[in-house]
């Protein structure tokens, strides 16, 4: 019957294809997971298809859920826009600018970035989520987050990737550790140390496994978080070596608590990009605060030459 389709059911449906599963859905959603199972069987048998082929523990979408996702993915980008247009004002962009980034990114970088942006709009409500860049990333596709600035990573094609800046990744030890005896060292030097990493989905993570790869160096690693004090603490009590952003140990190594090591393979660089998603109506906010950012590293001379990806 025409005019007889529960847009929450569709809703649920979306969020479910768009977030990857039931339970990453009823998180967005801040509903329980059986009440998205029950909307979605509910929808398909009010209508008497199959939107989903469920296997154990994935689901697989129909030619009738993947046509019905699109025609979703149009509905709510709409429905995004129209809030979008409701909650500005002539004057002003909307209430709430939401930024999603990683903790050192966060301490490191985008403090002075807000810290000026607020003085341009000293009424605009900033609310940063703060997480691994892989979080972040998925943070933006879920709309809970208007752009995330993360460690480069491989992204979802319904992404625009906007390259910001590039930071050195430095090998570290604390000052007495045996290796800091060495002039230079080289990635074989490195077997048999223990290394305290960061947590899998970070950038700084992503480019370490690539050096590994390429090098053949299977580290020990003692140890994997997303605390990076944590890290910086464990390091300089000599418990291990690690490698981190060298914008996030700065002061470590000013005071003298943290020493780098120099290797003879070069620098390790980590991208920084700033993603939002495709089709996505920027708030005058939004574009603002992306204004602050570049023209604030370009003041800097860190910032990359813009280009979308």
């Amino acid at each position: 019957m025409v005019g007889d389709l529960n847009l929450n059911q569709l809703r649920i449906f979306y969020y479910t294809v768009r977030s990857g599963g039931i339970t990453l859905a009823s998180e967005a959603l801040s509903i329980s997971q059986p009440a998205v199972s029950m909307q979605i069987k509910a929808l398909e048998a009010h209508y008497e298809v199959a939107l989903f082929v469920r296997k154990k523990r994935k689901l697989q979408l129909t030619e009738t859920g993947k046509r019905l996702y699109q025609v979703a993915e149009k509905i709510f980008g709409l429905v995004l826009e129209a809030e979008q247009v409701l909650t500005e004002s002539a004057g002003c962009a909307k209430d709430v600018l939401r930024i999603g980034s990683t903790k050192t990114l966060v301490r490191y970088l985008l403090a002075g970035h807000i810290a000026k942006f607020r003085k341009t709009f000293p009424t605009i409500q900033i609310q940063v989520d703060e997480g691994s860049s892989e979080s972040m990333v998925q943070s933006v596709l879920d709309d809970r987050n208007d752009l995330a600035i993360v460690g480069r990573m491989e992204y979802d094609d319904r992404l625009q990737v906007i390259p910001f800046i590039q930071d050195t990744l430095v090998l570290l030890a604390t000052p007495g550790h045996p290796l800091c005896k060495k002039a230079q060292l080289t990635v074989e030097d490195l077997v048999g140390e223990n290394f305290i990493l960061r947590e899998r989905g970070s950038g700084t993570r992503r480019v370490i496994d690539t050096v590994f790869q390429k090098t053949g160096l299977v580290p020990l690693a003692s140890l994997e978080t997303g605390n990076v004090d944590f890290i910086k603490e464990l390091v300089r009590n000599g418990q291990g070596i690690t490698m981190l952003a060298r914008m996030g140990v700065d002061q470590d190594l000013n005071r003298g608590h943290l020493k780098v090591l120099p290797l003879w393979e070069g620098e390790f660089k980590l991208d920084i990009d700033i993603v939002v998603r495709k089709g996505r109506r920027l708030s005058k906010a939004d574009n603002t605060f992306l204004t602050v950012l570049m023209d604030g590293e370009r003041t800097l001379g860190r910032r990359q030459e813009l280009r979308a990806v």
